[in-house]
């Protein structure tokens, strides 16, 4: 009897170490994850001041005048406390002539766990690239206007972005006086692009189909066309064309920002009500603008045409 009693105080006693060995396991793995969750977090801020960064530089380089505010970005996003944040340009140093800034955020973050196991802080580090430039394709409403009606509105583009005539002008889809390098319009096309929703998929330098129909393009189809009235789209320009209606086709030049004032395609096609001449002269009338796009939506290339329009858009 004294035997068994001994043995299971025994066993209670080995239970007990087991118990509090794995306690012990368990905590450490809890702490871990405590700390790992705040590596984590920290991450996350980083990587925001690094998207930030990287963006208001690029955005400077468009205004005229590249402005290295990584490091400002950097401590504006960390919101965590004792720690401190650092941002700087890692690419391409002073040079910003290649249209690509890399910015780059770093911490030490503070454990608080695992500094009991001799790791008092973790560095962490986070990377964003940003491009701008002009844009080279990418979605856009689905009408192209000629680049000899682009010139004749604009007078061209200057260097520093400005039109050389800032007017009001109306594009007239059917035109013969526009040559060369072409009329507004595929012969029976006007200047109408196949497309999906409203939206076309263009390319500098690409050709694209036309799209004719009596009420603007079909994938416009019930189309609130109010909204567009007063609003700044992308447009595409196109240099050539070939062929006629539907299998008509438009080699894209560039892309250009319009803001339409008045609208005519159709019937129904139709904005503002009071427009005369609708439908018996289709055209479209507005502004050529200067436009800078941060949608990121746009094919970055500083090489493409200059036609008033230049985008800023997250890389990597």
């Amino acid at each position: 009897m004294w035997r068994l009693s001994r043995r299971h105080r025994c066993e209670r006693g080995a239970v007990a170490v087991v118990v509090a060995i794995w306690m012990v396991v368990a905590l450490g793995f809890a702490a871990i994850s405590i700390d790992v969750g705040s590596i984590y977090s920290d991450k996350k801020q980083l990587q925001n001041g690094a998207d930030a960064a990287a963006l208001a530089i690029a955005e400077s380089c468009v205004r005229g005048s590249c402005v290295d505010s990584a490091d400002q970005y950097a401590k504006a996003n960390k919101l965590a406390t004792g720690s401190v944040a650092t941002g700087k340009v890692v690419f391409p140093g002073t040079d910003y002539t290649d249209g690509v800034v890399v910015v780059q955020t770093d911490t030490l973050h503070q454990n608080w766990f695992a500094s009991v196991l001799g790791m008092a802080t973790t560095p962490i580090s986070a990377t964003a690239t940003a491009k701008w430039g002009y844009p080279s394709g990418g979605a856009v409403f689905p009408l192209t206007f000629s680049l000899c009606a682009f010139w004749k509105a604009t007078g061209g583009w200057s260097s520093d972005g400005v039109p050389h005539l800032q007017q009001s002008t109306v594009i007239h889809i059917k035109e013969s006086a526009c040559t060369p390098p072409a009329h507004n319009e595929v012969p029976g096309g006007f200047g109408e692009l196949q497309g999906t929703a409203c939206v076309a998929t263009v390319l500098a330098g690409g050709e694209i189909d036309s799209d004719p129909g009596n009420n603007g393009p079909n994938s416009c189809n019930g189309f609130d066309w109010s909204s567009i009235i007063n609003t700044t789209v992308l447009v595409p320009i196109f240099k050539a064309y070939e062929d006629t209606g539907k299998n008509g086709k438009y080699q894209i030049y560039g892309l250009a920002a319009f803001t339409i004032t008045a609208i005519c395609l159709g019937p129904k096609a139709h904005e503002p009500s009071t427009m005369t001449e609708c439908p018996s002269d289709k055209r479209i009338e507005g502004n050529f603008e200067q436009y800078v796009s941060y949608k990121g939506q746009f094919d970055v290339d500083p090489n493409a045409p200059h036609l008033g329009v230049q985008t800023v858009k997250l890389t990597a």
